[in-house]
């Protein structure tokens, strides 16, 4: 439970199990929940404000426990979500992105609808996929909201037809990106600082440097995967002409040379999570061994501010995930 905001901690409490309200809600019983950079950034005060209190956790998986009566064939289903409700009526709405509708009602675990940092949850059958037998809960956790993001950066970048695209963040958004890209036949090199995630990506078989700078540089693409705003004019050199900047991590950058971009008639081009197809295209190539996924360290519920810990303190070289004491996989 998200009490306060700033804080460093989320408190273990218990809170009244949701109940079906519409006839398409269903309630899930979270096997595994991935912790997202955002979730740091909201609890620092430096992102979203939920209203308080609130239950983070934007990126679930598990199975359908119980369902309204226009929801009934879900049931018993493993399951991951979209994570946006928009309302329902407008033209992003109607093309499947919610999460460009101009008057979002809730993006589940950010904002509006609380999420799976916890036993269970409650959510539109609209927003489910059903998860492949052949991944398990934490897999298909890791992918809800970092692979539906890779996904529409490179579908993004792939608009181009790129022959080399350079990532920043070797991250779960980077290798995921990185994985998609290479499956395309495109070149991919990959800056990260840290060296625990410099390493990771190098037995992967990519180049990845320490800098931005050591690159080749001239790239058709960059996808910027870091949310850092240190690394944008440097990024943004390193394109060739009419080039795409791709942000699938965002901040303020209160020095940024436009400059640069008008010389090189570069493209700026924002990611919001991705779109229903974006979340199933990854999940089918994370079923069908297409992409490899980024290693997953896994905590206990109750050791969920541990696990926070460890991803400030950079020492979680993929995907941090949660796992409900409610949960056991031969369930």
């Amino acid at each position: 439970m998200l009490r306060r905001i700033p804080t460093d901690q989320l408190s273990i409490e218990e809170a009244p199990r949701p109940r079906l309200e519409r006839p398409d809600d269903v309630i899930i019983k979270v096997e595994a929940c991935g912790i997202c950079g955002t979730d740091l950034h909201i609890m620092e005060g430096h992102s979203y404000r939920p209203d308080l209190p609130f239950v983070l956790g934007h990126e679930p998986a598990g199975t359908v426990v119980e369902a309204g009566r226009a929801a009934s064939e879900w049931l018993g289903k493993r399951v991951v979500i979209t994570l946006f409700t928009g309302c329902g009526h407008c033209q992003e709405c109607l093309a499947g992105n919610e999460r460009l509708c101009a008057n979002v009602v809730s993006d589940t675990g950010v904002f509006g609808v609380w999420g799976g940092y916890a036993d269970c949850l409650l959510v539109h059958a609209a927003q489910l996929l059903e998860v492949p037998a052949r991944l398990t809960g934490p897999q298909a956790a890791s992918l809800v909201d970092a692979g539906a993001t890779a996904a529409n950066s490179v579908r993004v970048a792939m608009t181009r037809e790129p022959a080399s695209v350079l990532i920043l963040g070797a991250g779960p958004i980077g290798l995921l990106s990185a994985e998609m890209l290479r499956a395309n036949g495109v070149d991919v090199q990959m800056t990260q600082r840290s060296p625990r995630r410099r390493a990771a990506a190098q037995r992967w078989g990519y180049e990845v440097f320490g800098a931005i700078g050591e690159t080749r540089g001239g790239f058709d693409a960059v996808i910027d995967a870091t949310g850092s705003p240190a690394v944008f004019n440097d990024g943004v050199k390193a394109l060739g002409p009419r080039g795409k900047y791709i942000l699938a991590g965002y901040a303020i950058v209160p020095n940024a040379d436009f400059a640069e971009v008008s010389h090189k008639e570069a493209v700026i081009h924002g990611i919001r999570s991705g779109s229903r197809h974006d979340l199933a295209t990854i999940v089918g190539m994370a079923a069908a061994g297409t992409v490899r996924l980024p290693e997953i360290m896994t905590w206990p519920l109750a050791g969920i501010n541990d696990a926070i810990t460890a991803l400030k303190d950079r020492r979680v070289e993929g995907k941090a995930v949660i796992i409900p004491a409610s949960y056991s996989p031969g369930e």
